[in-house]
């Protein structure tokens, strides 16, 4: 059975306990902090928990606040920046505290993106006074179409922080086809005689590729001038014997001699034609990431002496197939290429011969055949075009002959000597950028896949060698290809039409 004191001690105790619960409620009540962002220059209506009955604002150009009524407050975004409200009740309680943020107009923003670029997905965030930007977006256009749009809703010393990136893939895989024809045809006629006759009082004859007259020789065998100054006459003969130049066929010819008792003639002919056909395909490709710089050669390097005045030093030279390009994906079906390509050989024509003084060394130079173009394009995926291209044809006609003599028909042909030579030569240089998408390695044939190496049988007892198995007809491909008409035969070879059309 309870007693009256116990009763009264216990209704006490939960008094106490109820008053501590509603004076930690309260508190926890009044102290509860809220965030609220304002657009610069809008108002907003925020409802508190309680009667408001003194306001005390942080920063007042940030914000403005005015009490609509006992629970609701006006708030205006006045500049952009952070400030806090406090706000009190009538017997001095604290209510809240307002974590107020002024920002950009946002929905404003968004509202012209979505206007001007409706099929883009930007999205749009505030930090402080600058306007952040985020997303895929199909161009570099329209990213700078949108950070244009952003730009006019931040201040003068404000600016816009640009995340966005172009989507789809950025890897461009570049396709470089370097052709070039090469034609020649050289035709030389190249006649040579002596024809001499000796008289009692007379010795003449003509010569067409040059000779001499020695001086006259005496009974004893010794030579002497023809004009003697010191006798003040004429001694002996004034042609004694005639030394022609050597008579000669570089390949193909004629000759003939016929020769009496004071007769000579002697004729060579050396006639050639020659006819040259060189064909020139190089056809790199190089991978990399858009806007990044990629290189290649396919080549090597040769030496080039530098003398100095110590010594002589060696310098290396590159030649081969050079590529260099950056590529950037302005969108997901266009690529802007910034391009360098170089095919060089090394060749004799024109090569250099040097010798250092104080050295008896000699030094060859080889000169190199260089074909480059540098340029910047743009184009879509999988695209050709021709950034390149080269025409040219050159003719050399040059003719020595006996004025008078050599323009008779047929027998002028004795007295002259011509060379005529033509050369052509084709060029052009293709290029196809391709967005470029990782593969598994099953599915990667390589070129070394087909190689068959023969065994010690029968590469000693059958003479087989290594060789290159046909490819199977599913085997893998890269890119598929779909086919062509057939290509109508034409007139070609080294006298043949040229050229190229894109």
């Amino acid at each position: 059975m309870k007693t009256p004191i116990a009763s009264l001690s216990l209704s006490i105790v939960s008094c106490v306990v109820l008053l501590f619960g509603i004076c930690f409620s309260t508190q926890t009540f009044a102290t509860r902090t809220q965030s609220i962002t304002v657009p610069q220059n809008k108002s907003r209506l925020v409802t508190i928990p309680g009667s408001a009955r003194r306001i005390s604002v942080g920063n007042p150009d940030v914000a403005d606040i005015l009490i609509m009524r006992s629970n609701s407050i006006y708030v205006l975004g006045k500049q952009k920046g952070t400030t806090n409200v406090i706000i009190w009740d009538n017997q001095g309680k604290l209510i809240t505290v307002l974590d107020v943020e002024v920002t950009h107009d946002l929905n404003a923003l968004k509202a012209k993106l979505y206007e001007f670029l409706p099929e883009e997905r930007i999205s749009v965030y505030t930090s402080q006074d600058r306007l952040v930007l985020s997303g895929d977006v199909s161009s570099a256009e329209r990213i700078a179409m949108a950070e244009e749009i952003a730009s006019t809703y931040t201040g003068k010393n404000a600016g816009v922080i640009n995340m966005m990136k172009v989507g789809g893939s950025h890897q461009i895989m570049l396709e470089v086809t370097v052709a070039e024809v090469q034609r020649s045809l050289v035709r030389e006629f190249d006649s040579k005689f002596i024809f001499a006759r000796n008289g009692s009082n007379w010795t003449w004859g003509g010569v067409n590729g040059g000779a001499s007259f020695p001086d006259a020789i005496s009974d004893s065998g010794t030579r002497f001038p023809v004009f003697d100054s010191s006798n003040g006459g004429v001694i002996g003969p004034v042609i004694d014997e005639i030394a022609p130049n050597p008579l000669n066929i570089d390949d193909n010819g004629l000759f003939a001699s016929f020769m009496s008792g004071n007769t000579l003639f002697t004729a060579a002919f050396n006639i050639a034609k020659t006819n040259g056909l060189a064909k020139v395909l190089a056809e790199p490709t190089l991978t990399a990431l858009s806007g990044e710089k990629a290189e290649f050669l396919s080549g090597g390097e040769f030496p080039v002496p530098v003398p100095n005045n110590e010594n002589v030093t060696i310098e290396f030279k590159e030649f081969g197939v050079g590529l260099q390009f950056i590529p950037t994906v302005s969108s997901a079906d266009n690529i802007n290429l910034a391009l360098n390509i170089e095919v060089s050989e090394i060749a004799n024509q024109n090569a250099v011969t040097v010798t250092p003084s104080g050295s008896g060394t000699q030094f060859f130079v080889p000169s190199l055949t260089k074909r480059s173009a540098k340029t910047t394009v743009s184009l879509g995926n999988g695209q050709t075009i021709g950034i390149a291209g080269l025409l040219n044809e050159s003719v050399t006609d040059v003719v020595d002959r006996l004025p008078g003599l050599g323009d008779i028909p047929i027998i002028g042909q004795l007295f002259r000597s011509q060379a005529f030579r033509k050369g052509e030569t084709e060029l052009v240089i293709l290029v196809t950028p391709r967005l470029a998408k990782p593969v598994r390695r099953q599915d990667v044939s390589l070129p070394t896949d087909n190689f068959v190496e023969p065994n010690d049988w029968e590469y000693y007892l059958l003479g087989r060698m290594s060789e290159l198995k046909a490819k199977a007809p599913n085997s893998y491909s890269t890119y598929s290809t779909q086919a062509s008409a057939p290509i109508p035969s034409v007139v070609a070879g080294t006298e043949g039409k040229f050229g190229h059309s894109l």
